[in-house]
């Protein structure tokens, strides 16, 4: 063998060892998303089944199961330490945490506020409060958008934060598809269906702030506004 074929065969193996470790961690991280991918996919299956089991003390994201109140388990995910899973940081256990109480935020909302209306009704009263978040003149999360004012014994911008009504505790059916549906919203699973709506009210009432808004919609006993641009600013403000 010459020596030129020596070398191209030396450079050839080096070459080929030096992108093992790539070669080994590409396919790590694409086995490791294929299985976030099937995990997601159970758990949106679970989720749309409706399956919910009151009172549980651990709450689930995804397929894994974390024990809130035990902060030395190692979390396992189809049997293996999430320290195996490249793709997983362990940081994103808090932001796990902080999802289900946003989620349950949404839910209390969903459920004091429309829990006798159609589903679409219900939906529509979730996407108020995301649009809220969106929105700079609010909070920029869920939790703070519902209970905004709650502080004071006037000034709710969610009326079941104030007149007593969360102090009767969320239960049954009508709690199980509250939480169903403030997972969908979340998710981005929901279709738009207040045109950016950030306010509603009842139908039976006619509340002053309305007249500074523009109606969009009417869905079951709800009625939805959003915000003027300028142009209709400039008309409401001349009472046009």
């Amino acid at each position: 063998m010459s020596g030129f074929a020596r070398l191209s065969g030396v450079a050839a193996t080096i070459s080929l060892m030096s992108a093992l470790p790539l070669i080994s961690g590409e396919m790590s991280a694409r086995a490791d998303n294929a299985l976030w991918s099937s995990i997601a996919e159970r758990y949106l299956g679970s989720a749309l089944e409706g399956s919910w089991d009151e009172g549980e003390a651990l709450f689930q994201t995804a397929s894994f199961t974390i024990d809130a109140s035990d902060s030395d388990m190692v979390p396992q995910v189809n049997g293996r330490s999430l320290d195996d899973l490249q793709t997983f940081d362990l940081g994103h256990l808090a932001l796990a945490r902080d999802a289900r109480r946003q989620q349950n935020c949404l839910a209390e909302a969903v459920y004091y506020e429309a829990r006798g209306e159609t589903l679409s009704g219900q939906m529509a009263v979730a996407e108020v409060v995301l649009n809220r978040v969106r929105h700079r003149a609010y909070p920029d999360n869920i939790c703070g958008v519902v209970y905004q004012g709650s502080e004071r014994q006037t000034g709710c911008q969610f009326s079941f934060a104030c007149d007593g009504s969360a102090e009767r505790a969320p239960r049954g059916r009508a709690w199980r598809q509250s939480q169903l549906v403030a997972k969908h919203a979340m998710l981005g699973f929901a279709p738009q269906v207040t045109r950016s709506a950030t306010h509603f009210h009842t139908a039976s009432v006619n509340p002053v702030w309305s007249s500074s808004l523009v109606q969009t919609r009417q869905i079951g006993y709800h009625v939805f506004y959003r915000m003027p641009n300028r142009a209709e600013r400039d008309l409401i403000d001349r009472g046009v």
